[in-house]
């Protein structure tokens, strides 16, 4: 995630990537399919160049058209972990798998005693509460799969850290002082170690957590405080990372205020899929109070998470509208993806901008962008899997 400001870029040499066959590959009961396989595979090829690009040392924070790679961002590189474990399985690529214990291991030697993490790019930055939590759900994912206890034990440090840096209202601050909703996913985070470990300290900060939340939601459906400031609109960036922590917060606490979470992030949602705009399928990038565009481009990390946010209200209420529009981005997103290789560190990739000079990291490709275009496609085939299954 970008807090707004520049990446300082370190040139690095583009590392060759290897074709790989299209041809639909089993994900336990789900197959992904052509042409979203090529889109998926493309994906986690630049991904690994990525982690290529920094030794190995953690995944770089992408590539920049005007300075090359970017530093490793221990942030991203941490909730990259499990698109790399669920990407191994559906491509049948083992070496993903092994390259998400390695970020698990770098960033586990960078973990300080009181239990946080640097924040930011590079691995010299103060610690950020967001950055932290989305470096435990990589490491919640990773512990299920070795069941290592080092790693749960990193990931509890982390959650105890958390818990200390939360406010009394129970909100958290963002990288600019400022209390946000974005850091919903922080929540989920905190949540989910809960639900490894029954520490119900941690139970008690989610709980804080999604009540000053709701406190956030306006009659209307909009959720305040998406932004990183009350100076800017928010990014569909960071209104989907609101929206997927509170459905994930609130699926893991359960009960009434579960139930209110989960009603508030499906209003929102269903009210950004009814916004008209001349990007359709895709949202406008910015978007203020009352569902108001606010740019004239779109953000493609956050057209990509709108797709896991769609998939879930459409779950939640079986609604084959919102399931169409789901397959119709992931479609627009897999034709603005890097094929041709007029620069080869780029392909693979997904711009942060459509057009590419638009105001999310203009001509630069950022990891968190390949993630979540890579979550679309197993989340779509996921949801495909079960609707076969169902009919």
């Amino acid at each position: 995630m970008t807090d707004g400001s520049e990446a300082k870029a370190v040139p690095m040499k583009a590392v060759p990537m290897k074709a790989v066959p299209m041809k639909a590959v089993p994900m336990g009961t789900v197959t992904v399919k052509a042409p979203h396989l090529r889109t998926l595979a493309d994906a986690m090829r630049w991904i690994e160049s990525a982690h290529d690009a920094t030794g190995r040392k953690g995944i770089s924070a992408g590539y920049d058209l005007n300075h090359g790679w970017q530093p490793p961002y221990p942030e991203t590189s941490g909730y990259l972990i499990p698109t790399l474990l669920r990407a191994a399985q559906a491509l049948h690529q083992p070496q993903l798998a092994d390259r998400a214990h390695e970020v698990g291991d770098w960033l586990q030697g960078l973990q300080s005693s009181d239990g946080a993490f640097p924040g930011g790019t590079g691995t010299d930055g103060p610690p950020v509460v967001f950055d932290v939590g989305q470096i435990v759900l990589g490491l919640v994912e990773l512990w299920r799969a070795t069941r290592e206890q080092s790693t749960l034990d990193a990931a509890v440090r982390a959650a105890h850290w958390l818990v200390a840096a939360q406010q009394p209202s129970g909100a958290w601050l963002s990288h600019f002082g400022y209390p946000n909703t974005y850091s919903a996913r922080v929540t989920w985070a905190v949540a989910e170690v809960w639900r490894a470990t029954g520490d119900t300290a941690l139970l008690a900060c989610a709980e804080r957590s999604l009540r000053w939340m709701l406190g956030q939601v306006r009659p209307d459906g909009w959720i305040e405080r998406m932004a990183f400031d009350a100076g800017r609109k928010p990014w569909t960036h960071t209104i989907g990372y609101a929206l997927r922590g509170l459905l994930r917060g609130a699926d893991l606490v359960g009960g009434e205020l579960g139930e209110r979470c989960a009603d508030a992030a499906t209003t929102c949602a269903l009210r950004l899929a009814r916004l008209g705009t001349p990007l359709y399928p895709l949202l406008p990038g910015e978007i203020g109070a009352g569902f108001t565009p606010r740019a004239d481009y779109a953000c493609l990390t956050g057209d990509a998470q709108m797709v896991t946010v769609w998939l879930d209200v459409a779950v939640r209420r079986a609604d084959p509208a919102l399931r169409a529009r789901c397959v119709r981005v992931v479609y627009r997103l897999a034709e603005l993806q890097v094929r041709q290789p007029l620069e080869p560190a780029a392909v693979g990739a997904l711009p942060g901008s459509w057009p590419l000079t638009g105001g999310f990291e203009p001509l630069a490709f950022p990891n968190w962008a390949a993630k979540f275009l890579a979550d679309a496609v197993l989340n779509l085939a996921a949801d495909q899997a079960r609707a076969g299954h169902a009919g």
